[in-house]
């Protein structure tokens, strides 16, 4: 007995027949901009093997919200990225550096949570998917 989502709530199914088939296929993981992340059946979902993009602040878990007082001791420490500066290290445009918070990327390299090759290695293999 399996159960499945309709409109009017939780419905209970019986599997009556199985086919197997093995085919190669491509998953694809969307993000929102500026968050990196988006809502799927209620649950907070955000692609795997951007760890180093997301993360990188202190929540506070009464709040759920970033620690602002961590939050503003990590940037006094490490710094932000300006657009500028980050774009003469990796080929960019400002609104793809904007929409993946390139800005606390120094945060998350001085907190050692991703490395400036990991950074190029992702905008490589993403470069398809936005204009530079």
């Amino acid at each position: 007995m399996f159960v499945k989502q309709s409109a009017v709530g939780w419905t209970e199914v019986t599997l009556t027949d199985v086919e197997i088939n093995t085919e190669v296929t491509t998953a694809y993981s969307p993000v929102t901009y500026g968050h990196l992340c988006y809502y799927v059946n209620g649950m907070l979902s955000m692609p795997g093997g951007i760890s180093g993009l997301i993360n990188i602040f202190e929540v506070d878990p009464t709040t759920m919200t970033i620690d602002e007082e961590a939050y503003a001791e990590d940037i006094a420490e490490y710094g932000l990225f300006t657009y500028e500066e980050f774009s003469e290290e990796y080929e960019v445009s400002e609104e793809v550096f904007e929409a993946f918070n390139g800005r606390y990327l120094k945060v998350a390299i001085g907190k050692g949570l991703i490395t400036e090759e990991r950074i190029g290695e992702l905008i490589e293999k993403y470069s398809e998917f936005f204009v530079i």
